[in-house]
């Protein structure tokens, strides 16, 4: 017996499918699986092959409908079944990759590797098969409400759902053309040499002092010296250009944390890895979860997307994790355009065409729409700037290596130590923070990625030359990345905070590092403690879930600000914010905030960032004016972080001294605070009367919204859910406990395994069976061997292939 795939090719602008055969005879060709009572599949074959055939047979059954919608969210193929008004969003995203990169990649891995995609594709195909036979029971809903009929899936299509909802999504944030847009604003408001030290403070290259996951006897390095002042192009780029990035009135996305303890700290255990990946809420969830027994694997966790490696669990000797890194491996290069032919563009003095090709979109109930991707030697165009004789490519290190990271990981997955681990981790082109613990009780972690060495001058906020004086100079190799193994201090723990000494800080407008973090919370409560167990750690979900990440930074403030205040009103104030623990619940579940502490500093942060920036950022102000805070209006899509601004006002309240430009233009900051104080008192007595007692604000939910993340619909609009109270926490949690008994791994996957809705409206048992377990702060256990897998079935299939 043979199995086969299908490799796809272009050629010369033609697409050619390529049989590829893989050797099978007897049980080779089975695949067993295996169902938990939550739903959660286990499976076992002999083969890679069979492995990912019996993945793509089980999350098919699951969710096929978010995965179809993944796969054409990712491609740019979403017109084809939801209509003109995504042609925009279609363009947008197939100029960002290179399909023929990926095929070739695919084309060229190792047999068994590229039997991961081959054996996924397949099992998925299988299952529609099935579908297709049986579609008044199988057909998931969400089909007939959309009016389309699922495609089969190859190993292409496999292999962009992780590139597009990891690699371009993670690995692909850059503000630099809205970051020149700000510059310009800045300078008409202040005037250049000003406007440079105000930019310097809101997106800094670096903050010695901001806290680090690595301490700094154990990565000692500095960070290299800053770049000389950038030559700006004219005309600056308008505010027109900050359109590409999120919206300023909307909080920016809260990424994902972690907690470690090893054999030194952790008490009753000898190891413990918690993991929080904030990725946002969603139905169905972001992540699935599987368990793979075979052909080298014997695993169980859970993956953003049914990804082939599971970035979330633990085999029989090690566990592992991950948080975004947020290392800035993109470079906006500006190039110089022929006026007599705008498709050339100049690089090393000499005119070099573009590079070309011709997209098709397929548009429901419209025709076709043709238009052209344009790449230089930099990258794919990002702005074509006819008018101003300009264009502007994206220069990325991972391009090429999209493949090789995914694999990567994947194989991270199978090793039994830390060098066998770290090994593959040096794979990984992605800013991704990977994190280790093992059944020995030793914990590490490093920071990947590939990262560009910049040559002098070039500063990697805003646009580069184009013109081949401001190239890399090559790649950082491996080595120099940050990696720690067993801290002294027996713990390690990030909030997407500053991976170590000498890290250059992010480069967005909306994203960076400062003396202002949130993971000082989970750092206070971690050196608070000589040991933890693996219930204490658990405990620190629902601590930081509640917590004010922004209030330690500002409240001595407002304590020292009316000291010499003669309004009692305003002392009882602060010294009820000075008792507060920034926590913001609500015990007696009556729909609002506890606290009036809460209702006071979250109207307080608003008036002190206005109060402090407006007056020097002008028209930028409002991409700097939040604080984040989520409303019932306006819920959190995935949590809170410290905003940019915030950090920039909490920095000069810190560090007065290295601030080159003084926001507080010479006036005490208490004087600022107390006016901000004064100002929200009022405006709450107003609202709510003169009683603190009934300072409460309404509650803001957590929403699992039917839309993914780039906004396509992943499931009908009647399937939203939401818990009435938000949480800063992950959009799973997952906790591993190493001790002398063995392994015990536990999960939360709101709101369930299962998304599959039947065609009469019927839901699977596992559709949102994990939602109040979640709001409960509960988990459930997962099962690693074949013994627990046996003994907690639900159902088992065989499959032949």
């Amino acid at each position: 017996m043979k199995k086969f795939a299908v490799v796809f090719l272009i050629i010369t602008g033609l697409l050619i499918t390529v049989p590829l055969t893989y050797a099978s005879s007897g049980p080779e060709n089975q695949v067993v699986i295996k169902r938990d009572q939550y739903g959660v599949p286990h499976v076992y074959a002999q083969t890679t092959y069979g492995i990912f055939y019996g993945y793509g047979y089980s999350i098919a059954q699951d969710r096929l409908f978010q995965m179809e919608m993944a796969r054409r969210g990712g491609q740019g193929l979403t017109a084809e079944v939801l209509g003109e008004k995504y042609i925009a969003f279609d363009k947008k995203i197939r100029a960002n990759y290179n399909p023929a990169s990926i095929l070739k990649q695919l084309k060229d891995l190792p047999e068994d590797d590229r039997a991961v995609f081959d054996g996924y594709a397949a099992g998925i195909n299988a299952w529609i098969k099935e579908i297709r036979n049986n579609p008044d029971k199988l057909k998931p809903k969400q089909f007939l409400d959309f009016g389309f009929e699922p495609q089969d899936w190859t190993p292409f299509d496999v292999a962009m759902v992780f590139v597009g909802s990891m690699v371009n999504r993670f690995g692909d944030f850059n503000t630099e053309l809205a970051n020149e847009a700000i510059l310009n604003l800045l300078i008409k408001q202040l005037g250049e040499a000003k406007a440079r030290a105000v930019f310097d403070q809101l997106i800094p290259l670096t903050v010695e002092g901001a806290p680090t996951t690595i301490p700094a006897k154990h990565w000692p390095l500095k960070t290299a010296a800053a770049p000389a002042p950038q030559k700006m192009f004219r005309p600056l780029l308008a505010l027109s250009d900050i359109k590409t990035v999120q919206n300023p009135d909307q909080p920016h996305q809260a990424f994902s944390n972690v907690i470690i303890v090893g054999k030194k700290k952790a008490k009753g255990a000898l190891s413990i890895l918690m993991n929080g990946p904030q990725f946002g809420w969603y139905n169905p969830s972001y992540v699935y979860s599987i368990g793979l027994h075979g052909a080298g694997f014997n695993l169980v966790g859970n993956t953003p997307f049914g990804y082939p490696v599971i970035l979330f669990g633990h085999n029989d000797r090690i566990a592992w994790g991950s948080t975004w890194g947020a290392g800035d491996m993109i470079d906006v290069y500006r190039e110089k355009l022929n006026p007599n032919n705008p498709t050339e563009y100049l690089f090393k003095d000499s005119w070099l065409p573009m590079e070309r090709r011709i997209e098709t979109i397929k548009v429901k109930g419209a025709p076709d729409v043709q238009f052209i991707v344009y790449r230089t030697i930099h990258g794919p165009v990002m702005k074509l700037d006819i008018k101003n004789g300009t264009a502007y490519a994206k220069k990325r290190t991972w391009e090429g290596y999209e493949l090789d990271t995914l694999l990567g990981w994947m194989h991270t997955t199978k090793a039994a130590g830390f060098q066998e681990w770290l090994k593959q981790t040096g794979r990984s082109a992605l800013n991704i923070n990977m994190y280790y613990a093992d059944l020995e009780g030793n914990i590490g972690y490093v920071f990947t990625g590939k990262y560009p060495k910049r040559p002098a001058g070039l500063d990697n906020r805003l646009p580069a030359s184009g013109a081949g004086d401001q190239e890399w100079v090559g790649l950082a190799p491996f080595s120099t990345n940050p990696r720690v193994f067993n801290p002294e201090q027996g713990f390690i723990s990030n909030w997407n905070n500053k991976p170590a000494n000498g890290v250059l800080n992010p480069d967005m407008f909306w994203y960076s590092w400062s003396k202002a973090d949130r993971i000082e919370c989970l750092f206070d409560a971690l050196k608070s403690r000589e040991q933890l167990s693996a219930d204490e750690v658990w405990s620190l979900i629902k601590m930081s879930s509640f917590i004010d990440v922004n209030a330690r930074y500002f409240i001595p403030l407002i304590s020292k600000a009316v000291e010499k205040s003669s309004d009692e009103k305003l002392k009882s104030v602060a010294a009820m914010l000075a008792e507060w623990d920034f926590q913001s619940q609500d015990r007696d579940g009556d729909g609002k905030y506890d606290e009036a502490a809460t209702a006071v500093f979250r109207t307080f942060l608003p008036l002190m960032l206005q109060y402090t920036l407006q007056d020097d950022l002008g028209g930028a102000f409002k991409f700097f004016a939040s604080p984040g805070y989520p409303t019932p209006e306006k819920p959190s899509g995935s949590g809170l972080n410290i905003q940019i601004g915030t950090k920039a006002v909490a920095e000069a309240i810190l560090d007065p001294v290295s601030q080159a430009y003084d926001f507080f233009n010479g006036r005490p900051p208490e004087e600022i605070a107390l006016k901000a104080l004064t100002d929200a008192v009022e405006g709450l007595e107003k609202k709510f009367g003169a009683d603190m007692s009934g300072w409460r604000l309404p509650l803001a939910p957590v929403v699992f919204g039917p839309n993914n993340f780039l906004n396509i619909p992943q499931a009908a609009k009647s399937e939203s859910m939401k818990l009435a109270a938000g949480m800063n926490r992950g959009t799973e949690n997952n906790m591993i406990v190493f001790s002398q008994g063995g392994i015990v791994a536990y999960e939360v996957t709101p709101p369930g395994q299962s998304g599959f809705v039947a065609p009469d409206g019927s839901k699977s048992p596992h559709y949102d069976d994990q939602l109040t377990m979640y709001a409960d702060f509960r988990k459930k256990q997962i099962w690693l061997s074949e013994k627990d897998v046996e003994a907690h079935k639900t159902s088992e299939i065989v499959l032949n292939y």
